[in-house]
């Protein structure tokens, strides 16, 4: 019989090859509600597959604490599994975490048999909550730098989430779109990643579904975004771009646009897949006939959860 020491050495080596083909169950519910200070709700998507819901959990954003729904599956969860992270439009300065659109891609995101994370982010604040009215505070850089705290506490929470930290899908819709391409690609930029400090987290995703999102600012009336000085500047314009970010290396996106949208005008989606195509990016664009703006799954009678599934299938 081989010494003590060799034996230790022995399995060790076996191990590291078994570890990537061991499951591991569903996180428990009682390490994840300490971890997240929330406790779990029991709920059922459209499908019927049960997931528990913790609404309302922490995250720390740049200028205070910010909030994030986590929907984990209940029902055969072998981990550690996919996330799509979801960010919610509102012309930067509304919207939430639970709409209804939120809570219908995350339903989706169980049925497939992920984990989804919905959060909140730093909004625009107007006097009297009025978008016409005097802007008192810009979401603008903060909304962005929310972004990457939450994608950092994600992945920091990984082990007990029961994800995989390296297969994380952004996901967003409108205004949520543009903050979702600017985190999905602006990784390695130092500016943005600058809160807490620079490239001091992973801030990389698998891929990015863009639902009708405003990729290029220059283009775009950004009252709702940007502060009265960043408005007017070139620099700052083309940081807040997500067209500006696109490179041969940036994750796959898929873009879903309406060809009736007339709040983002699909010229948007189609400028940014030229030059996509012209740096070798890979970028899926799918305009959807005879729909505006706003869709969520279902545009018109169109159903475009296969759209997702199969580009989450190939790149997540």
């Amino acid at each position: 019989m081989p010494p003590r020491s060799q034996l230790r050495i022995t399995l060790s080596y076996i191990g590291a090859f078994l570890t990537p083909f061991v499951s591991h169950p569903c996180p428990a519910a009682q390490p994840v509600e300490k971890t997240l200070g929330v406790t779990a709700e029991s709920c059922e998507t459209r499908t019927h597959q049960h997931y528990q819901l913790f609404r309302d959990a922490l995250y720390p954003g740049a200028a205070g604490e910010q909030k994030a729904d986590v929907y984990l599956p209940t029902q055969g969860f072998q981990s550690p599994r996919p996330v799509l992270f979801l960010i919610h439009g509102g012309g930067w300065a509304a919207g939430d975490k639970a709409s209804p659109k939120q809570t219908e891609i995350a339903q989706f995101a169980i049925d497939e048999g992920y984990v989804a994370v919905a959060i909140n982010y730093s909004l625009t604040k107007f006097l009297n909550g009025n978008p016409r009215a005097e802007k008192i505070r810009a979401g603008w850089p903060n909304n962005i730098y929310d972004c990457k705290c939450a994608l950092q506490w994600v992945k920091q929470n990984a082990d007990t989430l029961g994800i995989n930290p390296d297969k994380i899908a952004v996901v967003g819709s409108s205004a949520g779109a543009h903050l979702a391409l600017l985190l999905g690609l602006s990784a390695h930029n130092n500016e943005l990643n600058a809160y807490p400090s620079p490239q001091l987290h992973d801030n990389t995703v698998r891929c990015v579904i863009d639902f009708y999102g405003v990729t290029d600012v220059r283009q775009f009336e950004v009252y709702s975004l940007l502060s009265e000085r960043d408005r007017y500047n070139p620099k700052s314009l083309a940081l807040a771009s997500p067209i500006e970010h696109l490179s041969e290396s940036s994750p796959p996106v898929l873009i879903l646009h309406g060809n009736l949208d007339s709040d983002v005008e699909p010229a948007f989606s189609s400028n940014f897949a030229a030059k996509a195509k012209a740096l070798n990016a890979n970028c899926e664009t799918i305009f959807i006939e005879n729909a505006g703006h706003g869709f969520g799954l279902q545009a018109n009678e169109r159903d475009l959860r296969p759209l997702l599934r199969n580009f989450l299938r190939k790149y997540l």
